[in-house]
């Protein structure tokens, strides 16, 4: 009997820390790239995008992006990842044009849903304009889920 609490209580400390670190991974890398085309916008005022690429913690991805321009060629905005299995990972951006076709700037991380729920962070990405309204897309920093 004694044999079977002494398992039991192990069993049960290993699950509790498996748990445990399942729900608080922190500070794990979060990079990738992408594909996109611009879908809409005011030219000068908004823009919305589509694309698609691989990410760590995502796999292959679809997102949505919808950005509005400031002063001195700077925009904010939120993002859409959604991961290939329905997950959403959701982020606010902000950044500035360096030049006429590339751009970079910052995700803020704010949640999501599934497995990205209450996730926070922050990548830094990087825009590169292409003919046609297209664009590649490259970020890399961390999540905290």
């Amino acid at each position: 009997m004694k044999n079977f609490k002494r398992t039991t209580f192990y069993a049960l400390v290993a699950f509790m820390s498996i748990a445990f670190v399942q729900t608080t991974i922190a500070g794990v890398t979060f990079s990738g790239s992408g594909l996109g085309q611009i879908t809409g916008g005011v030219p000068g005022v908004s823009l919305t995008g589509i694309a698609s690429g691989t990410a760590t913690h995502l796999g292959k991805y679809t997102r949505t992006e919808n950005l509005v321009f400031g002063p001195g060629g700077t925009f904010t905005g939120d993002v859409t990842f959604l991961s290939a299995d329905g997950q959403t990972l959701t982020a606010t951006t902000a950044g500035a044009f360096t030049s006429e076709t590339t751009a970079s700037g910052t995700y803020t991380f704010t949640g999501g849903s599934g497995r990205f729920e209450g996730t926070t962070g922050t990548a830094y990405f990087s825009v590169e304009l292409l003919a046609g309204g297209e664009f590649t897309v490259r970020f890399n920093g961390s999540i905290d889920r």
